[in-house]
């Protein structure tokens, strides 16, 4: 996985250096950037196969992208966050069900919601889901003091909340005296947060800690990938993420906050109430079950 990330990475860098050589970086398009700019300095041919490279290659990597959607609703299904209508699967072992409502789905919200404001939209929901991943990450892996309740709970929303604070004030107010003491500050008090969690919360006997329990108290699997540099890591990828995101489009945050209203919504008055891990557990006679292997190997 790292080579195959390393890899892409390194490909979108020279892609876009040769990109940049072409054309100043405030003249790319943004809507067709290679084609543009071969069609720029000259080069019909190569605009002509790169844009049909484009269309080519986009109903590919939607494909691909719709494909995990159907699978996830599988998995919510299964564990009861949603209705089991998404779990169903028919007699040639397809997830017909949600295939279909998530096709729909997507159609209608490419046909009516602009690019702009929907590409703003995904790369903020992209952004905070990766900061509530590593978020918990740091739940699983570590427990609060047994003398300090939520203790670790807490230093994340503070950590959370010191990262926007410092990400808003650097993308926003840095040019000025004030802004950048309030920056120093801010980042003194973040990074204070994190070493308080690092050296206050001990680590979890089992992963999942006292939230759920993966197996017996002291059982580590020696063949799950565990992340290395926690908290330091997961916290330095939140700050990141929170950074990204408030360079976006108010109003595309403004979508989401209501998106994510909702779904918060329906989660207390639907999925904390069938959720088969929130009221029962998800071990079976002793042993693993498969999602809970599914979920350990994340």
């Amino acid at each position: 996985i790292l080579l195959t990330l390393g890899c892409v990475t390194l490909l979108y860098i020279l892609a876009s250096a040769v990109l940049c050589g072409m054309l100043p970086y405030q003249n790319i398009s943004t809507t067709s950037g290679f084609p543009d700019a071969f069609a720029q300095n000259g080069a019909v041919l190569s605009s002509q196969l790169t844009s049909f490279g484009e269309v080519f290659t986009l109903p590919i990597v939607v494909l691909v992208s719709l494909m995990a959607q159907p699978r996830l609703m599988y998995a919510l299904a299964k564990d009861g966050l949603v209705p089991s209508f998404f779990g169903k699967i028919d007699r040639n072992g397809n997830l017909m069900n949600g295939t279909v409502i998530s096709g729909l789905l997507m159609v209608f919200i490419a046909s009516f919601v602009p690019f702009n404001k929907l590409d703003d939209m995904i790369s903020a929901g992209i952004l905070i889901c990766f900061s509530l991943t590593n978020a918990s990450l740091v739940l699983m892996r570590l427990s609060s003091p047994t003398n300090k309740p939520y203790f670790l709970e807490k230093q994340i929303g503070l950590f959370g909340i010191f990262s926007f604070l410092l990400a808003y004030i650097i993308a926003h107010c840095a040019a000025s005296a004030f802004g950048k003491g309030l920056a120093i500050v801010l980042c003194l008090f973040m990074t204070l947060t994190c070493l308080s969690i690092k050296y206050t919360c001990p680590e979890s006997m089992n992963f999942g800690g006292q939230y759920s329990s993966f197996g017996p108290a002291g059982h580590r699997e020696p063949a799950f990938f565990r992340a290395p540099f926690v908290p330091i890591l997961p916290c330095t990828a939140i700050f990141l993420n929170i950074y990204l995101l408030v360079r976006l489009e108010l109003d595309a945050i403004m979508v989401l906050f209501l998106y994510f209203l909702a779904t918060i919504s329906f989660y207390f008055m639907y999925g904390a109430k069938h959720s088969s891990g929130n009221n029962c557990g998800w071990k079976i006679d002793g042993k693993y079950s498969q999602v809970v292997r599914e979920i350990s190997l994340l």
